[in-house]
């Protein structure tokens, strides 16, 4: 029997309701009881019977007390407090230790865990809360939903400065514990997330230190990294996704845009751009409001370009292989190939980049008949009726092609027309992004063939600008600071073919004058990134000489001195010229117009032309105003299709023929293009066609 009451006094344990720290419970008992205990023999009958009755009454109390209750010590403390004995903070203070060791060693959560149990069994809940209060610390801590560990740990951490346990922890396993992590992705998110050519995505593995993959069902990126990385990018992540801004933009054109010219125009837009439905509608998903305005012009342009057909009329000169007024042959007939083609600068965004190639002559090009010798066959001007359309038949004369009579009913009185220089070429039916060099005709074939296969398989043909070689040392005029915007109106639809000409509304400023002396343009905005650079100009040489804006006076004066703006309202005509005998091709502009008095411009246009120039002139961090995308005017509904910012050289050859070099930026697309030009007024027209030859 003492044995069991030994068992049951010694192996009994109760939890405390406060603290939850398991102990054993203590039995006390008197010395002369544990004697008698000791001894059973000596023990009276009387004395066994009440000592069996002692124990089973006891046992039966230890085995049916909630272990949930209060102990002897939670009594004990509590009745401290009737007696008057309140602990005051001197009280606490002394289980304060002098030193604690550093926290990245493993003595100190020993020493963390030893002291928060000495608080917890020295001290009740409330009186710890009450610590609380008298060490003055934040609401928040002493607030009475709190568990008495808890108070234990804010007096040790708050109060006494050590370094919390659970933060430490926390931190240890964010530096040693790698994990893997899916996050679930749209595929406008995952375009937001990545950013231009995976860019993004590369910073964010190389800032957080993970691995970054993707996983294809379902989309979502897999991360791998340590704790405290992932925790970070997990942030980021959702921060990006709760900040993308979401919007349905019609096109009015009402035809949906093709999925290659998409993808492209989300890369140079930095935004992710989809179509849909098919009523001419896309979806647009982007971080920052500027990115959503460019994407809708880019847009509403390829949309005009592309998806409503408008093409220029296209023919190609055959040139003679005999000389001018000579019934006799120089050669055999001449051979043609298609060529893969590659050009200095990038080609436009609306081609499918790295399947270029343009018509040829197959010829000895280490020998002597590599191009059409023009002084002997006349070039163009004296074979006018040697131009072939597309399906090979004998086109027009060039004048009655160029120089089309006037409408009767036109109300425009002046028509100019515009040669630039360039190279017509052909895109690759493949959609695929993949660089190839075969191309999509082979062998060598005659020409009036290989003008037969671009008409029946309906092949793109988009018209490059270039400089010339020749045109690269010649000295032009100083050169201007323009920024232009082109608008035009919706092609009347046909069929599948738009009807020609288009109406066009074009606005020019000049930002100041004739730019002299040597330095780069410099204003507050950074005007060099809107105007293109010195060295972007392949057409430099004496002109860079002539360098540009001069640093001395400030930007204001620079700028008032110029500042002249031009509106011009017509309708335009577009003839693509192949010369496949030649190391260059041609694109004629016929542009009939009228001028738009500063009284009759479109408002909208004289408010942007304030705001652009108060941008220009003011020391302001203010963004730089973007060009309205659509007005109306003269009954005619205008849409934005080139926002351009440019430098211009011009050399009047004689008082009606004007030659001009143009370095352009395109600033929705950021593209560079380098320009030549010669322009004739044309009235009377026979002289003004000498210089096409």
């Amino acid at each position: 029997m003492a044995a069991q009451v030994l068992w049951c006094s010694t192996a009994r344990r109760s939890l405390c309701s406060s603290c939850l720290l398991s102990r054993r419970t203590s039995v006390y008992y008197s010395q002369s009881a544990a004697g008698r205990i000791q001894d059973p023999d000596a023990a009276t009958p009387s004395t066994r019977t009440l000592t069996a009755t002692w124990n089973n009454s006891h046992c039966a109390v230890a085995n049916t007390r909630n272990p949930l209750g209060p102990t002897r010590l939670d009594r004990y403390l509590a009745s401290i407090k009737p007696a008057d004995l309140e602990p005051t903070l001197d009280d606490i203070q002394r289980c304060k230790p002098e030193s604690f060791s550093r926290p990245d060693s493993s003595r100190y959560a020993a020493e963390y865990t030893s002291l928060l149990e000495t608080l917890c069994r020295s001290f009740s809940k409330e009186q710890l809360r009450h610590f609380t209060e008298l060490y003055k610390l934040d609401p928040i801590w002493t607030r009475s939903s709190r568990r008495k560990t808890e108070y234990a740990e804010s007096i040790i951490e708050k109060a006494w400065g050590w370094p919390s346990l659970k933060e430490i922890e926390r931190k240890r396993r964010d530096t040693t514990e790698v994990l893997v992590k899916a996050f679930t992705v749209t595929p406008s998110q995952l375009f937001l997330i990545m950013g231009k050519d995976g860019a993004d995505l590369l910073q964010l593995s190389t800032q957080y230190n993970v691995h970054i993959s993707l996983t294809s069902n379902p989309l979502a990126l897999r991360v791998e990294g340590l704790r405290g990385s992932l925790k970070g990018l997990t942030e980021y992540i959702s921060s990006l996704k709760k900040g993308i801004i979401d919007e349905i933009f019609e096109l009015p054109t009402g035809r949906p845009v093709g999925q290659d010219l998409l993808q492209r125009i989300s890369r140079l837009a930095g935004a992710h751009v989809e179509n849909h439905g098919h009523r001419g509608k896309v979806r647009i998903c982007a971080k920052h409001p500027n990115d959503i305005t460019t994407a809708k012009h880019l847009t509403l342009r390829a949309s005009l370009e592309v998806s409503v057909g408008i093409q220029a009329r296209t023919v190609c000169f055959d040139a003679p292989n005999k000389i001018r007024d000579s019934p006799v042959a120089i050669s055999e007939p001449h051979r043609y190939s298609i060529y893969p083609f590659v050009i200095p600068s990038s080609l436009p965004w609306t081609m499918h980049s790295g399947c270029a190639f343009r018509l040829r002559r197959v010829a000895d090009w280490l020998g002597i008949d590599t191009y059409e010798d023009v002084a002997s066959t006349g070039g163009l001007a004296d074979n006018p009726h040697r131009l072939l359309n597309l399906d090979h038949s004998s086109g027009e004369v060039l004048s009655q092609l160029v120089c089309p009579a006037m409408p009767e009913s036109t109300s425009y009185r002046q028509r100019v027309i515009t040669a630039s220089l360039g190279h017509i070429l052909i895109s690759s039916g493949d959609n695929s992004q993949r660089a190839t060099i075969l191309p999509p005709l082979s062998g060598t074939l005659s020409l009036p063939d290989i003008l037969k296969w671009i008409e029946t398989t309906g092949t793109l043909l988009t018209f490059v600008p270039s400089i010339p070689p020749a045109m690269m040392t010649v000295a032009l005029g100083k050169r201007r600071a323009l920024h232009r915007l082109v608008y035009r109106t919706l092609p009347q639809i046909a069929g599948h073919v738009s009807k020609q000409p288009q109406h066009v509304l074009k606005f020019e400023m000049e930002l100041f004058g004739p730019l002299s002396a040597s330095t780069p343009a410099t204003n507050a905005a950074d005007l060099d990134n809107m105007l293109p650079s010195d060295e972007s100009n392949s057409s430099t040489g004496p002109i860079s000489s002539q360098g540009s804006v001069s640093r001395s006076g400030s930007l204001s004066e620079t700028l008032n001195n110029g500042w002249d703006s031009s509106c011009q309202v017509g309708r335009e005509t577009y003839v693509n010229l192949m010369l496949p005998d030649r190391p260059m091709d041609m694109q004629l502009c016929i542009f009939d117009w009228d001028d738009v008095s500063s009284t009759q411009q479109p408002q909208v246009l004289r408010d942007y032309a304030e705001k652009f120039r108060y941008f220009l002139t003011n020391m302001t961090d203010l963004s730089q105003p973007g060009p309205p995308s659509t007005f109306s005017h003269g009954g005619r509904t205008y849409y934005l299709h080139d926002s351009l910012s440019l430098k211009r050289s011009n050399c009047n050859a004689d008082n009606s023929v004007e030659i001009c070099s143009e370095s352009i930026v395109d600033i929705q697309s950021a593209q560079k293009i380098e320009l030549c030009q010669v322009s004739a007024l044309c009235s009377p027209i026979a002289p003004r066609l000498n210089y096409v030859r």
